[in-house]
């Protein structure tokens, strides 16, 4: 059985090759590990190839694709290398060495699975969890981390989950030539959930593992570490991917009900967050991101623009 591994790096040099380094000591270690260099410098493309791992092969683009798209680049190279298994890794995130053996282990006992992913704790406070299984509500289409700020000592047990994040998720190769990859046009945020969706819908699972194997910095991208803080460009793809999903559901009563529970439920909740934040120019980008959707503007954020 090949596996293979994906990380997708946006300007981080360092927090890539700790997460290649730390993908490179799993035992058993990926066949191959792929490193998608989102839009980086060349002195920070020259480091990485320096320092990095000898298994790792990198894909270069000159622009700043997104994350989803970046990942189905990288995806792309996995299956032509012949991987069965995928693991997609946050540049930001570590993984404990056996953390693609126990997804593998629990991907084949319970069969059928998608994705799979494990107990996520924050990296600066090992303590507490960051993601213990997805819930993602059908009706209303919003979504959250299980044993979020929860000892991570005793996460919630493995077993089936609504989506699996992105920042660690394993993907069966299967899968994902019958699904499809991940929505380039949603950038970043809400691809993986949107994926898991479709997953289940077309009869796979997907699957969480209840022991951490991982540890994630949060938010390095957004200059915010270790923050579940808003900035303007997380603000304005929360604010604009799940209305988009919504609008697209089929069924009218359905999509309904979604848009309504992410306009009152979803947004109240990031509303408070924005509070919190206290600026004006996240809270403007989160309500612009709204409109967008609504607009059928998607890809990159265009903040400056009207």
């Amino acid at each position: 059985m090949r596996t293979a591994a994906v990380v997708v790096d946006w300007r981080k040099p360092n927090e890539t090759l700790a997460a290649l380094r730390s993908l490179s000591r799993m035992v058993p270690p990926p066949d191959t590990i792929v490193c998608v260099e989102n839009e980086s410098a060349a002195e920070q493309v020259r480091l990485l190839n320096a320092q990095a791992p000898s298994t790792v092969k990198f894909i270069e683009c000159a622009q700043n694709i997104g994350f989803a798209a970046a990942v189905n680049l990288g995806m792309k190279a996995a299956l032509e290398d012949g991987a069965e298994w995928v693991l997609v890794l946050n540049n930001d995130a570590l993984v404990m060495t056996n953390c693609l053996q126990r997804c593998i282990e629990y991907a084949i006992s319970e069969g059928n699975a998608a994705a799979v992913g494990p107990a996520i704790a924050f990296m600066d406070s090992p303590e507490r969890l960051w993601f213990g299984g997805g819930y993602v509500n059908s009706w209303l289409a919003f979504t959250r981390h299980r044993g979020l700020m929860h000892p991570s000592s005793s996460p919630p047990p493995s077993g089936d989950t609504d989506f699996v994040t992105g920042c660690c998720m394993l993907i069966s190769v299967a899968a994902w030539n019958q699904l499809g990859p991940f929505r380039a046009d949603f950038f970043a945020y809400y691809e993986d959930a949107e994926w898991c969706q479709r997953a289940r819908a077309g009869g796979w699972r997907c699957l969480y593992v209840g022991e951490v194997l991982c540890v994630h910095a949060v938010s390095v991208s957004s200059e915010q570490r270790g923050s579940l803080g808003l900035s303007p460009n997380t603000a304005y793809y929360l604010g604009r991917n799940p209305v988009k999903f919504a609008i697209e559901t089929k069924d009218a009563g359905r999509r309904l009900t979604r848009l309504l529970g992410l306009m009152i439920i979803w947004n109240a909740y990031n509303f408070w967050r924005l509070i919190q934040a206290r600026n004006s120019a996240t809270a403007a980008a989160y309500v612009r991101g709204v409109v967008d959707a609504f607009r059928g503007r998607m890809g990159a954020a265009q903040l400056g623009q009207a």
